[in-house]
């Protein structure tokens, strides 16, 4: 990295409790910033004196008070050419410390204190906010615009323009509060995984501290032209390709089907496969759709290193290029092309390392190491953080709904989805207002030769994914089917209560094994009974 020296003007300020703690240029030690498409993140180190003076920034940075981070930088120069654009940013501090200087043994009784030296982290709310989130949160019939709106703080600025985010799913769910080690995914992991998975936008606009989720971005505006005086080298860099068969497989065997994504740089046979099960055949439609507008491979990258700061500030998402000026040579590879910054990082330190130098100044005189990173401007991949990746599904409890028979009746009950013609079930979470979730009516643990739909308000354990249900187990017995320990005996109960119903039971009597058929409408009675040396067909009406 190439490093040099030059004179900084930063504009500091701490809000806390809603007071705000200016911080002169000369009394920072160090800067480091790095700011992303998706936010940024930063550090500075500040001297404060104590000697004769007070140290204003000590009550309020010895408490657990949110601190709002102002901050902008620039070159401290008499510009003549044209107007300086500085960096400014708005965040948060996520941590932050500090250190005492002393001065000890000055007399006998004597301990005398210096300064204090602080250091803070700060990043975009986004990050701040989002990485300590995990929530566990069902929504039904709703959108992940609403969802997302409901995870967000008044802190978090955000814009949608992305039908995804606009689309009704009858289930939505966010698994991040489920337990054990394994679920490290936090609200911030859950968005970036949606972003990638689903083909998104996720963009953070440092003028107006706002996050925008849109389903692509537009290299529009006008390309500003990188001075060579300020650059003392570039370079190029090339992606990894993506060199694999991508295809999605429809395991469902009614129709099983696997449908290849072109790409002219594949080496056969090394695929990528995304295997699921599409009954509906629209859904594995949308897949191959998803998955080709994802197949999108990476362009030329370019590196700029400075040899001073940039006096007009090109954030990232901001178009260059290197024309517009005799410097540069028109048979260099980046001549005549369009990029789009990916990345800008400034990390400055103070080059008098005496802490009590130049403080209250205006500027400072630092070391610094400055660089940005650009993408071809036509490139449609997306930078995004590494993330951890939600697990789902998780588990709570339910009980089944039925609409069927009076309140009481054990009646079951399937739906039929208007659009698809599917069949499902409506189960009622009562962790969440009584919300319905739908899950498919199939077999579960059963296999196709039964035929026991579960009934009215059964407890059942239902899994949660990220946007659908199922049943993944039965919580308790039925009304009137546990029989007592000394029987050790199993019964089947079927019907829709106690006087409507149908019973096979196997019991033990005397340590003899009997089985029961019994028929129950009303006042009329069936019995059909086998027991050791007796069988028992009796009729019973009562009055």
């Amino acid at each position: 990295m190439t490093s040099f020296t030059e004179d900084l003007a930063v504009t500091l300020s701490l809000t806390i409790n809603n007071k705000a703690y200016s911080v002169p240029a000369g009394n920072i030690k160090s800067l480091d910033l790095n700011i992303l498409p998706y936010g940024f993140d930063g550090e500075v180190s500040l001297v404060m004196p104590v000697e004769n003076t007070t140290d204003t920034l000590f009550t309020p940075l010895t408490g657990n008070t949110l601190i709002e981070v102002s901050l902008q930088a620039s070159v401290y120069i008499n510009n003549t050419e044209g107007t300086i654009t500085n960096v400014s940013l708005t965040g948060y501090v996520s941590t932050w410390g500090f250190f005492e200087q002393t001065l000890t043994n000055v007399l006998s009784t004597q301990e005398l204190m210096l300064f204090r030296v602080y250091t803070l982290k700060f990043a975009d709310p986004a990050q701040i906010f989002w990485k300590q989130h995990f929530p566990s949160y069902l929504l039904t019939n709703s959108t992940l615009q609403a969802l997302i709106t409901a995870q967000t703080p008044t802190q978090i600025k955000m814009t949608y323009n992305w039908t995804v985010l606009t689309t009704q799913y009858p289930v939505l769910s966010l698994s991040l509060g489920a337990p054990g080690n394994i679920n490290r995914a936090s609200f911030y992991d859950y968005l970036i995984w949606l972003v990638d998975t689903q083909n998104g936008i996720f963009l953070y606009n440092i003028a107006t501290n706002q996050y925008t989720l849109s389903a692509n971005v537009a290299s529009s505006g006008t390309a500003e032209s990188l001075n060579p005086l300020e650059i003392a080298k570039f370079g190029m860099s090339y992606p990894e390709v993506r060199r694999y068969q991508a295809n999605v497989l429809n395991s469902y065997s009614a129709s099983p089907k696997t449908t290849s994504i072109s790409n002219s740089q594949l080496v056969s046979p090394i695929r990528h496969d995304y295997i699921a099960s599409y009954p509906i055949a629209s859904d594995m439609t949308s897949r191959v759709t998803l998955e080709t507008a994802r197949m999108n491979q990476p362009l030329t990258e370019v590196w700029v290193e400075y040899n001073q700061v940039q006096l007009q500030f090109t954030p990232p998402g901001q178009l260059v290029e290197f024309n517009n000026s005799p410097a540069w040579n028109s048979s260099i590879f980046v001549y005549g092309k369009t990029f789009k910054v990916k990345t800008w990082r400034l990390n400055a330190r103070a080059v008098d390392e005496n802490c009590l130098v130049n403080l209250n100044n205006a500027y400072g005189k630092y070391t610094i190491d400055h660089s940005i990173n650009l993408m071809t401007s036509t490139d449609l991949n997306v930078s995004l953080p590494s993330y951890n990746i939600p697990i789902y599904p998780f588990f709570v409890e339910g009980t089944m709904v039925s609409e069927t028979g009076a309140t009481s009746d054990s009646t079951y009950q399937f739906y039929t989805d208007s659009t698809t013609s599917a069949n499902y079930y409506q189960i009622s979470i009562p962790l969440w207002a009584n919300q319905n979730v739908r899950a498919n009516y199939q077999p579960n643990f059963d296999a196709g030769q039964f035929y026991f739909p579960p009934y009215k308000n059964a407890r059942v354990l239902v899994g949660l994914g990220f946007d659908n249900a199922f049943i993944a187990a039965f919580l308790d017995w039925g009304t009137g089917t546990a029989l007592t320990l000394d029987s050790q005996g199993n019964q089947l109960v079927m019907g829709q209560s106690t006087t409507s119903q149908n019973i096979i039971k196997h019991t033990y009597v005397d340590s003899k094994p009997e089985l029961q058929i019994q028929r129950t409408e009303a006042k009329d009675t069936e019995l059909l009974q086998f027991s050791d040396g007796c069988i028992i067909l009796q009729t019973l009406l009562a009055e």
